[in-house]
C-alpha cells in the first residue's frame, strides 16, 4: 500500500503516473500524480504536452480551483497509474509540476484511502 505524501498539508495520496503519446508510444518518466476526487478531468503538466508532441483534440471550458473559467485544449494520452495502463484518457494541461489525477481516471478503479495510517491502494474492481 503506497503512503500519502507528507509534503502536502494535510498529507495527500500521490501515486506513480506515466503519460504516453496515444499513437507513437513515447512515454514520459514516472511522475507524481495527486489523486483528486474533486477534479472532474485529469490535468497533466504543460511540459509533458511539449515533450510528447501531443495534439489537441478539442477545447472545453474548465473551472479552476479559484473559480475562474478558461477555454482549455483537451488531449488524449496513454495513462499508467501505479501498474495499471489505460489506453485513451482525456486530460487538460496546465503549468504545474505534478499530475492531478481526476475522476475520469479514478472512477475506473477501486481506490481505498486509509487516512488514519496515511496509506492508500488502487486496484481494478
Amino acid at each position: 500500500m503506497p503512503a500519502y505524501d507528507r509534503h502536502f498539508d494535510p498529507p495527500a495520496p500521490v501515486a506513480d503516473v506515466t503519460i504516453g503519446h496515444p499513437v507513437t508510444g513515447a512515454m514520459t518518466r514516472p511522475a507524481r500524480g495527486k489523486l483528486d476526487t474533486g477534479a472532474g478531468l485529469t490535468v497533466i503538466p504543460q511540459r509533458m504536452v511539449v515533450l510528447l508532441a501531443l495534439s489537441p483534440h478539442r477545447e472545453v471550458w474548465a473551472r479552476s480551483y479559484d473559480a475562474s473559467y478558461s477555454l482549455r485544449p483537451v488531449y488524449f494520452v496513454r495513462f499508467v497509474l501505479e501498474r495499471y495502463e489505460l489506453a485513451a484518457v482525456q486530460c487538460l494541461a496546465a503549468e504545474r509540476d505534478t499530475v492531478l489525477v481526476g475522476r475520469n481516471v479514478l472512477n475506473r478503479f477501486v481506490i481505498t484511502l486509509d487516512g488514519r495510517s496515511l496509506r492508500f491502494s488502487v486496484r481494478v474492481g
